[in-house]
């Protein structure tokens, strides 16, 4: 028994001095290890005008500052307007809600053989769009991001690009010239940039012409006595909503076509609002043939 003990006396002196060592780590360095089931680090990318592009791993948590930092801020060439933060969760809700409104208007228009040949164009449309996974970001330099709303938390697969600056104006849809790109001018009516363009096409929808801005959202632009607010996903009266909103570089404005004749009247009313949402999703503007 004596031997015994002396034997496990030595093998414990001779662990001694590892689990000194073990421990004065873990003293020194509390974070070098998560616990098993806590949060991972992130694996993110940022691409365009930043300048160390690539891919980092940041700590769990980390914000869209931590990641500008990392890639050593913005060129001088960055348009920060532009920036577009994609997402595979986003990616996927976006799906699902195509998904969802274009099953919602067949069934709104199973009524009769019309209305459903009237709102096929329409579900084809929004059952052929790709998301995006676009999350609308507001950058600034990362000291001033750093702790306020638009510093979001980033997600494992995040990739942030920041295009170069752009000092042009998109007309898209229903318009003489399209795509066309037109020159930026501070405080240019809307109509001034469609008429550079050419002007209305034929069967142009021009109470429903809507702004894509640079940041991914839309807005109305021929406001009538109501208008649709995508950010709330419902109609306003125009009159409490302010004025028109104005149309800096890098926006697209999209020219729409009416809507399908036949088409039951809830469908008729929330279309422009429908293709509006579609446009977010897709990145790009969304407009029927």
């Amino acid at each position: 028994m004596a031997a015994s003990h002396c034997i496990l006396s030595r093998r414990a002196s001779a662990f001694s001095p590892l689990l000194i060592a073990v421990a004065a780590v873990s003293l020194a360095c509390p974070r070098s290890a998560l616990p098993l089931g806590g949060q991972q680090p992130v694996s993110v990318s940022v691409e365009g005008e930043v300048r160390k592009p690539g891919t980092y791993t940041l700590p769990p948590g980390s914000p869209l500052s931590s990641l500008l930092y990392a890639a050593g801020g913005f060129t001088d060439n960055a348009f920060l307007s532009g920036a577009v933060l994609t997402r595979s969760a986003v990616r996927k809700a976006q799906e699902e809600e195509l998904r969802e409104t274009a099953d919602r208007l067949s069934r709104e228009s199973a009524d009769t053989g019309e209305a459903r040949d009237a709102v096929r164009p329409v579900v084809e449309l929004l059952s052929s769009l790709s998301p995006s996974g676009r999350i609308p970001v507001r950058l600034s330099h990362p000291r001033l991001l750093k702790g306020s709303p638009a510093d979001i938390p980033l997600e494992e697969g995040d990739v942030l690009r920041i295009p170069a600056k752009t000092g042009t104006v998109s007309v898209s849809g229903a318009v003489r010239a399209t795509p066309a790109a037109v020159p930026f001018a501070a405080k240019l009516p809307y109509k001034e940039y469609i008429r550079r363009t050419g002007g209305y096409a034929d069967g142009a929808d021009r109470d429903r012409v809507f702004l894509q801005r640079a940041d991914g959202t839309t807005a109305l632009l021929s406001l009538g006595l109501v208008h649709w607010n995508p950010a709330a996903s419902r109609w306003e009266v125009t009159s409490l909503a302010g004025s028109v909103p104005a149309v800096g570089p890098g926006d697209t404005i999209v020219v729409p076509r009416p809507p399908p004749g036949n088409l039951p009247p809830a469908i008729a009313r929330n279309l422009p609002g429908i293709l509006m949402r579609a446009s977010e999703i897709a990145g790009a503007p969304v407009v029927l043939r």
